[in-house]
């Protein structure tokens, strides 16, 4: 399958790199449109977590054209994605030399000091995000300083973002699954237990961090058998996750 995915990605890349040669830009437009096909093509390689060529697209997309702020702002997420947390700062510190206050730039480096224990430090750029009218996805940025929020332990502020987030988009199923762990961190199992029954009927397949999520929930409330199922099928599905590490050094 990876194979089929491949071909079609660089199928897709010779057509539109094709495209530019022929288009009559300057060539300092068609070193621009380059890059942002390169960047595109690290997405896709980043969606199905292959790094290694994601790392290599996203290089040539820079090299192509270093003023790119998303081509930095990128090869920030994917080095955050490879806990390379040293490169991934200076790449998202590039980004926001060259987008200052781009919303994008802002929210997603707000969330990588987040997830490495800086959350009081990600408030500030969060804010940036949704200073920005055109931002399209507030929401997603107010998810975030909920998250972020309760990581901090400040869990009234966080139900309050959260809150948001759900009322801008409440078909967003990310921030219900959030609230359920709000509640749960505030020792409100059974409110969490139903958050996560309506995130889960929003969702096809669970993750790891649904998985993990759903069995700390179904612990909480004395659900034994249901947190056996969560854990029989993170076993099956993500043997080598993260999510599977945490539950194995559990001691009952």
């Amino acid at each position: 399958m990876k194979s089929v995915i491949k071909k079609t990605i660089l199928m897709t890349l010779l057509i539109a790199i094709t495209a530019c040669s022929t288009s009559g830009k300057s060539r300092a437009e068609r070193r621009l449109d380059i890059a942002k096909i390169k960047t595109q093509l690290a997405t896709e390689y980043m969606g199905v977590q292959n790094y290694r060529e994601a790392v290599a697209a996203i290089n040539e997309a820079i090299a192509s054209d270093s003023s790119y702020d998303y081509a930095w702002l990128l090869k920030g997420m994917i080095y955050q994605a490879l806990k390379t947390n040293d490169e991934a700062e200076k790449a998202f510190q590039r980004a926001l030399a060259l987008s200052p206050k781009g919303a994008e730039v802002n929210n997603n480096y707000g969330w990588f000091l987040c997830s490495t224990n800086r959350a009081t430090a990600s408030m500030a750029y969060f804010d940036r995000a949704l200073a920005d009218p055109t931002y399209p996805t507030p929401h997603v940025a107010h998810m975030n300083k909920g998250i972020c929020a309760a990581r901090s332990g400040h869990y009234t502020e966080a139900a309050s973002y959260l809150a948001k987030a759900r009322a801008m988009a409440p078909w967003f199923a990310p921030v219900i699954k959030e609230t359920a762990r709000l509640k749960l961190m505030e020792g409100q199992a059974n409110m969490a237990q139903q958050l996560m029954n309506q995130y889960q009927s929003q969702i096809e397949v669970l993750g790891p961090d649904d998985l993990l999520l759903g069995w700390k929930i179904a612990r909480a409330n004395g659900n034994t058998q249901a947190a056996y199922e969560y854990e029989a099928t993170l076993r099956t599905r993500y043997p080598a996750s993260e999510a599977m590490q945490e539950i194995s050094g559990v001691r009952f």
